[in-house]
């Protein structure tokens, strides 16, 4: 996986830390799976959106104290380069309302662009390991002010021909997009296309 947090970062919380709870169970979840093309399409609601190119990134929290990011799958603990600043900055900048939003059952995804631009993807569930439909998404982290993929709704499930037809319309050939489909504020299925001509 691009994006990932590892457990055995655990080791480096002290054992009176960890006795005390502070540290949530293991800090590692990955991003969530992506359907076959030729799976069947369930019910439900159809939401396109344009892929982000940039570095795998993530977040979550261990406590209100501790925050988890990662670009590419390695914790960002300091000032290291431009990229590291950049999402050190973004997230400093949001940070009491990323963990209002997430508190430590909760993690997002997400995408720093070669602008330094943020864009989330998803946010998580732990329990379940569901992700937020694209609405509950822009809702959650609204208050911090944080960029979210641009989804376009394309209505009900239909046939993939159909649903190939109506992304034709709306996006530029070539164009990587995630298409969605969700119900009752959970992504039930996701896959990857790019636009035909």
């Amino acid at each position: 996986m691009a994006f990932a947090m590892y457990a055995e970062q655990m080791t480096r919380v002290p054992p009176d830390a960890r006795r005390r709870h502070v540290v949530a169970p293991r800090m590692y979840f990955a991003e969530p799976e992506v359907d076959d093309d030729d799976s069947p399409l369930p019910e439900g609601e159809v939401v396109a959106a344009p892929l982000p190119s940039g570095r795998a990134l993530g977040l979550r929290f261990a406590s209100p104290y501790e925050p988890w990011l990662t670009l590419e799958g390695k914790r960002v603990v300091e000032d290291v380069d431009v990229d590291s600043r950049t999402v050190l900055v973004w997230m400093m900048r949001r940070l009491t309302p990323l963990y209002r939003a997430l508190h430590v059952m909760r993690g997002l995804t997400g995408t720093l662009t070669a602008t330094g631009t943020v864009v989330v993807r998803d946010v998580v569930n732990f329990d379940d390991k569901s992700a937020l439909e694209h609405g509950a998404l822009s809702s959650l982290l609204e208050s911090s002010r944080t960029k979210t993929l641009d989804f376009s709704a394309l209505g009900m499930s239909s046939t993939r021909q159909e649903l190939h037809a109506r992304v034709r319309g709306l996006f530029a050939a070539g164009t990587p997009l995630e298409v969605r489909v969700e119900d009752g504020q959970r992504v039930i299925s996701r896959r990857r296309w790019r636009v035909g001509r």
